[in-house]
């Protein structure tokens, strides 16, 4: 059972869109957290002179200075900003982290029920993968495949060794999981739908919420000359990188990965 949220955590949402503020905010006050609102950057930023909310949910597209605009000045301020959760609708998001410190994102239209899983995991648990207490134990494996028969193939073989599988497929997909599903290791092919496992690894590693999460990629046609680790030919910061012949080295690879942390 989740475990409601701690006495006085305030959020704030920033969006411009009046239907959403509304059902969003009367949903997380709901939940038990107090919420205050915003309809701009601009109208944020003079919010956080009187207040130092915990947790900020930010739309990326909004009239003036915009999402970007308000991190962009968030980053300046003196001393610890909140974490900051995206609202977007864009599939693309790799240009929307490059340089900014955001602890997550949530893809438009908004899930409420996603949302809070995003802001119960940042702001209730600072280790987002799940410790092992030994190598057998069952994992939650997140799998960025977009090769159907091939996440057949993978996702029978984890299911034979007691490990949950949930798929994502494209590189947007594996963020937005990664985030909100509680997974235990992310396993991802390289050549990825919309984002490369490559890039989808590094936005990975500068989240907050996800940074912990032990990543495996692998790659079905060299695309990487690289063979078990990270330090050589590729700069992606995974934990095993491997070039798959049969299905059970990926396998292999994930129980060395949970075994060694």
């Amino acid at each position: 059972m989740q475990a409601g949220p701690s006495r006085g955590q305030t959020i704030l949402l920033v969006d411009d869109e009046e239907h959403l503020r509304v059902t969003v905010s009367d949903f997380l006050t709901f939940q038990g957290y107090t919420v205050e609102l915003a309809r701009s950057g601009e109208e944020a930023l003079k919010t956080l002179d009187s207040i130092t909310p915990d947790l900020i949910i930010l739309d990326i597209s909004m009239p003036g200075i915009g999402g970007m605009g308000f991190l962009q000045r968030l980053s300046r301020t003196a001393g610890n900003a909140p974490p900051v959760v995206i609202l977007t609708a864009r599939s693309n998001l790799q240009g929307f982290f490059d340089g900014l410190d955001v602890a997550g994102f949530v893809s438009k239209p908004c899930e409420k029920t996603v949302l809070l899983g995003q802001i119960q995991r940042i702001l209730g648990d600072d280790a987002p993968a799940r410790e092992k207490d030994a190598a057998g134990d069952t994992l939650h494996v997140l799998l960025g495949e977009d090769d159907s028969d091939v996440f057949e193939v993978l996702k029978r073989m984890f299911s034979r060794h007691g490990h949950s599988v949930t798929r994502a497929e494209s590189g947007p997909a594996v963020l937005e999981a990664a985030a909100t599903a509680g997974v235990d290791v992310v396993v991802l092919k390289e050549y990825l739908t919309k984002l490369n496992g490559s890039a989808v690894a590094t936005l990975l590693r500068t989240m907050p919420s996800t940074r912990a999460i032990p990543i495996v990629l692998y790659d079905m046609v060299g695309a990487i000359s690289m063979t078990g680790s990270s330090s050589a030919g590729s700069k992606a910061p995974v934990d095993r990188y491997i070039e798959v012949h049969e299905p059970s080295e990926v396998l292999d690879a994930v129980e060395k990965v949970i075994g060694a942390a």
